[in-house]
């Protein structure tokens, strides 16, 4: 049980450091907003830690202490990973979205900001894999 909190632990860790390497100060953005940022951030974290493993022949409990995300190994998991490409092109379309947002002048174009920050949420909803129609 102690090794999976501790995994659990340093993946936060790796996350919170990747969202401000990559992002920034996220703190005057809505805690919402920033809780969708960290889910996104956790799920492209377990599955580019998973082929950094696989490429270094690690095995599947290390946890680097540190990592930072290489372009071009995100490049190649958008385009020829096939179970991980949904999840990295979430990832980088919400790295723009967040730089997008963070560019805007929130005092002048509040609908918009408000607008832009609601369409990244509704993306960060979880999928819909029932096959059912919502009623």
């Amino acid at each position: 049980m102690t090794a999976v909190k501790n995994s659990d632990t340093a993946l936060e860790i790796l996350c919170r450091s990747a969202i401000k390497q990559n992002l920034g100060d996220l703190s005057g953005l809505p805690n919402e907003l920033v809780d969708c940022v960290f889910r996104v951030y956790r799920e492209f974290m377990t599955c580019y830690l998973n082929v950094i493993r696989q490429n270094e022949n690690r095995s599947a409990d290390w946890m680097p202490a540190a990592v930072r995300i290489d372009a071009e190994l995100t490049d190649q998991m958008r385009h020829f990973f096939s179970d991980y490409q949904h999840i990295t092109k979430k990832f980088h379309k919400l790295n723009q979205d967040i730089e997008h947002l963070k560019a805007m002048d929130r005092g002048r174009h509040i609908k918009l900001y408000q607008f832009t920050i609601d369409e990244i949420l509704e993306r960060c909803k979880p999928q819909n894999t029932s096959g059912g129609q919502d009623e």
